[in-house]
């Protein structure tokens, strides 16, 4: 059984993923993806990695090309504006030369109508990767959600990260039957390895640059500083919280155009440690040295920095609107949720660990990681398919 999953950009994170699926499949599971895109992007040196990686699995599609609305030609101007409309030559060839029996598209936009187009005429399932949740898509317009209707009826199945991904489908009339949840997997491997090989010494070293009283907990953020993540309403609820624990120290990790508007507002907060962009090698001393990781996003699908923190043996808060909450983060065991929007909630987030076995907790985090890891989703993936084509063909 050949499987091609048509993705036109994805990042580090899922070669792992790929090449886990490349080897349950017995070398039968292709990833089709747009060398151009990552040209836009300034990521082209990536489409190298893909090959050496993923070798004949991996299929560039090079014909595929971007007309941004807002620029109004192929050279797109502002990423936050506009729309990206894909035109593509010889798609359906591409495809022909892999003769897939599966095929699996991301998301309802891109080359997504073109792979269903391709499977209804030569009557092959698909299926779309999908990890929008009810609270990304409530703005969603009348018309879009008319079109993602209509898709939904001429998909065999989806594959989805988690609860709240499912919850949105099932909003759309999709059966419970036909989503497959695979989950999202962060490669912690090169963070985990780190922090073993880290002296007490060293980490000492480092801990003692921020914290200059052993009683107060360290938290960190990793992740942009944006509004999107929420920095501002932990800010807010950091000085409410200091007047109870003064001794806690928070480093936000991270670069975004907040950064220096953050900055200059707290200087004379000694607490705070707005770091700005750390390269990825350095960024373990700090997963090393911290007792609690905090992520105040307003909206996410599913942070992969959660799941990361928690392979580094870190209990968790993050909120409401984060996808992966229902899976990963289990109040009275790793961590604890709230509302960034409900300042009390974050204050209460925040004192809750002083009140926790943080060890424990952060070993629990570890274990429930581990059903999230890069070999178990891409084995929910592989029997996900395997099932539902068998049942396809009765």
């Amino acid at each position: 059984m050949k499987v091609l999953y048509c993705n036109p950009i994805f990042f580090e994170y899922r070669l792992p993923f790929y090449k886990e699926l490349v080897r349950l499949f017995k070398g039968d599971f292709y990833v089709m993806y747009s060398p151009n895109r990552y040209d836009i992007c300034g990521k082209s040196k990536f489409c190298k990695q893909i090959k050496e990686e993923l070798g004949k699995n991996a299929i560039p599609f090079y014909k595929d090309y971007i007309f941004d609305t807002y620029s109004m030609s192929f050279k797109m101007k502002d990423i936050e504006k506009g729309k990206r409309i894909p035109i593509t030559f010889g798609f359906f060839r591409t495809i022909r030369k892999i003769k897939p029996d599966i095929l699996i598209t991301e998301g309802y936009f891109q080359w997504t109508p073109l792979v269903l187009l391709y499977g209804l005429i030569f009557n092959i399932p698909v299926y779309m990767g999908y990890e929008r949740t009810l609270h990304t898509e409530r703005n969603t317009s009348i018309l879009k959600t008319w079109q993602r209707k209509l898709f939904n009826r001429y998909f065999a199945g989806f594959l989805v990260n988690g609860q709240e991904t499912k919850k949105y489908l099932e909003s759309l009339g999709v059966s419970a039957s036909k989503i497959h949840i695979g989950g999202m997997s962060a490669d912690a491997t090169f963070l985990r390895n780190s922090i073993v090989s880290m002296s007490a010494e060293n980490k000492n070293l480092i801990k003692n640059q921020y914290q200059h009283n052993e009683k107060g907990l360290i938290f960190l953020f990793v992740g942009q500083i944006v509004e999107r993540k929420g920095v501002g309403f932990l800010l807010q609820a950091w000085e409410k919280h200091l007047c109870n624990h003064p001794e806690d120290v928070l480093l936000l990790v991270g670069n975004g155009n907040q950064l220096d508007e953050f900055r200059l507002k707290y200087i004379n907060e000694s607490s705070i440690h707005l770091l700005g962009k750390v390269d990825y090698e350095t960024v373990y001393q700090f997963y090393a040295i911290a007792d609690v990781f905090i992520l105040p996003t307003i909206e996410d699908n599913w942070s992969l920095v959660i799941p990361e923190a928690m392979a580094c043996g870190l209990p968790v808060a993050t909120s409401i609107y984060n996808g992966c909450h229902p899976e990963l983060v289990h109040k009275g065991e790793n961590g604890i949720t709230f509302d960034p929007y409900k300042k009390e909630t974050i204050i209460y987030a925040l004192d809750y660990f002083h009140h926790q076995d943080l060890k424990v907790m952060g070993q629990k985090s570890i274990e429930l990681e581990k059903e999230y890891n890069t070999e178990n989703c891409a084995r929910r993936v592989y029997e996900a398919l395997n099932n539902s084509i068998s049942k396809l063909k009765k």
